[in-house]
């Protein structure tokens, strides 16, 4: 699963408009990111990548969220037992009990939104401990602008 986004930014060396491209994948059973660039004009070039989760450079997150929308995690099952899918949700998103209670409320309201590669993991994490879930798209901003 990877989400990329393409950027016009302005090379650092020289001044000059340039293009980045920015990636979030799931690569195994982790969040990993990357953003990179080279100028044609003086050469220089930069390359960042890092562990994904809450090391995702917001703007990077920001543009991939714009780029190709929220995805939703859904609980397959509506009675899956909050204990497990409050487990899973403190391991991977940290906080305390009262934080993990308040976001599986957001998932049963259907309001929890991510990129896809993070409510992806979320689901492989969810599926391993029992608990079965989805993520969806429900539709890119593009798609509803167009309506």
């Amino acid at each position: 699963m990877i989400e990329s986004v393409r950027y016009p930014s302005q090379c650092s060396g020289c001044g000059s408009e340039m293009e980045c491209v920015g990636v979030q994948a799931l690569v195994g059973q982790r969040l990993e990111w990357d953003i990179g660039y080279h100028c044609s004009v003086c050469g220089d070039a930069l390359y960042e990548c890092g562990p994904g989760g809450s090391c995702i450079p917001d703007d990077l997150r920001r543009r991939l969220l714009a780029e190709h929308g929220e995805a939703r995690l859904i609980l397959s099952d509506p009675l899956a037992s909050p204990v497990l899918v409050m487990k899973v949700l403190r391991a991977e998103l940290g906080g305390d009990l009262a934080q993990a209670k308040g976001t599986l409320q957001q998932i049963r309201a259907g309001t929890f939104a991510g990129t896809m590669p993070e409510m992806t993991l979320l689901v492989h994490r969810l599926c391993a401990a029992g608990v079965k879930a989805e993520a969806e798209h429900p539709q890119k901003p593009d798609e509803t602008s167009a309506r």
